[in-house]
């Protein structure tokens, strides 16, 4: 258990809803998103205010200074925080979704370490490289490891205070084969390579990270697997094989939800060029804000059933009579409901831009924005179209894509 006032911290702020939490600061998350898109990182500032209100800590388990919140409540938060900027929503949910991915099979010991920091912050760099690098090399150094390894993607890496890596993702320099060890670093201890320069989520700070000639001691080690499902923690989320898949998506409903919102409050008093009606009178558009709303409310309500039912499925811990792994039959509508929210958003936002015509490409439009983050949030590889594909062949009797295997086999 975390230190006796992060328990107190916790316990007082979780006396307001975090919904509430999130409103009383969405002036202070706007500025931070419109400065995040000049800086292409999330400003320290805002990082410390959104951890203020616990925005990295909510899926924590409570003795570790968390709310234990389920997969339902996780992405009302998410998608609240996406509403108000792409990159602020998409630095809650990485940062949220990695602090308690790692705790799955972490030793207490360590995750006293981390969590006594209220401002605790783990980022991560999967990705490959960008530019020169050296590699993905990892071998054994006395009783800890050594890493000389450059990843990319790691969002929100400008105000960490730790970095994981997880052991499929390197390489064994001794046998050529993935690592069966996983790795925490602390801060001052990995580099931050200046990569992240895109268009959608351009405030996310999505850098490599580089851990050159790294030593990492026994005490910061994890196993292989490391995000295997937990059989430490009771909350049902620590086994959910889609926790980082569902998080993604909830930043495309947020996205998605606020383009509408501000579509509308567009075309309450824009009259189009040429045109003597308001776009708010004329039937085509609202026919568009009824279909958009529709869609968007179809998608969210197909995640937030099968999350349900993918918890309620696994239940308490196996050894008080839940599961640690879901039923296929479970496990697959997850993670289709996850793809198809973030790819139909990310199709009915380009629809709303479309609506919007030039007002909407203008710089200063929040839609404009919104439309290149809704891109971006779909082509996440854990979100991508190619999960269509992937599930929809298991209904014609091919295998499954192993990857998905993967995500549920125990340690």
């Amino acid at each position: 258990m975390v230190n006796d006032d992060i328990i107190a911290r916790q316990k007082e702020i979780s006396k307001t809803p975090m919904l509430d939490r999130i409103e009383s600061i969405k002036e202070d998350l706007y500025a931070a998103g419109d400065e995040a898109q000049e800086l292409r990182h999330l400003p320290g500032w805002a990082s410390d205010k959104m951890a203020e209100i616990g925005l990295y800590r909510y899926a924590l388990p409570p003795e570790l200074g968390g709310e234990n919140l389920r997969a339902r409540e996780q992405i009302e938060i998410i998608e609240a925080a996406s509403a108000i900027d792409g990159s602020v929503g998409w630095c809650v949910q990485i940062s949220s979704e990695i602090n308690a991915l790692i705790i799955r099979q972490m030793p207490m010991p360590l995750a006293q370490e981390i969590f006594n920091d209220w401002n605790a912050l783990v980022c991560s760099g999967h990705g490959p490289a960008n530019g020169p690098n050296l590699g993905r090399g990892v071998h054994p150094d006395g009783d800890g490891w050594r890493l000389n390894y450059q990843g990319s993607f790691a969002s929100g890496c400008q105000n960490a205070t730790w970095n994981y890596l997880m052991g499929p993702s390197c390489i064994d320099d001794r046998t050529g084969e993935p690592a069966d060890a996983s790795f925490m670093v602390p801060k001052g201890e990995f580099e931050i390579i200046d990569t992240w320069d895109t268009s959608g989520m351009r405030g996310s700070g999505s850098h490599d990270v580089l851990m050159a000639d790294c030593y990492v001691p026994p005490e910061h080690l994890l196993p292989g697997r490391s995000l295997a499902p937990s059989e430490l923690w009771d909350n049902p989320t620590y086994r959910n094989p889609t926790h980082a898949i569902y998080n993604k998506s909830a930043v495309a409903l947020g996205i998605c939800k606020g383009a509408i919102d501000n579509f509308v409050g567009l075309a309450m008093g824009k009259v189009p060029w040429g045109l003597s009606t308001s776009l708010k009178d004329q039937s085509v558009v609202q026919y568009r804000v009824g279909e958009a709303k529709a869609k968007l409310m179809a998608v969210r309500a197909f995640m937030m059933e099968t999350q349900d039912a993918m918890e309620d499925h696994l239940g308490p811990l196996p050894k008080d009579g839940g599961r640690l792994i879901p039923d296929w039959e479970v496990f697959w509508p997850a993670l289709l409901a996850c793809t198809h929210a973030a790819q139909t958003c990310r199709e009915v936002v380009s629809m709303i831009n479309n609506t919007a015509a030039t007002t909407g490409c203008r710089m200063d439009s929040p839609l404009e924005r919104q439309l290149r983050d809704a891109q971006q949030a779909a082509n996440h590889a854990l979100i991508s179209y190619r999960h269509y594909e992937n599930i929809g062949k298991t209904f014609f009797g091919h295998d499954k894509d192993p990857s998905y295997i993967a995500l549920t086999q125990p340690v």
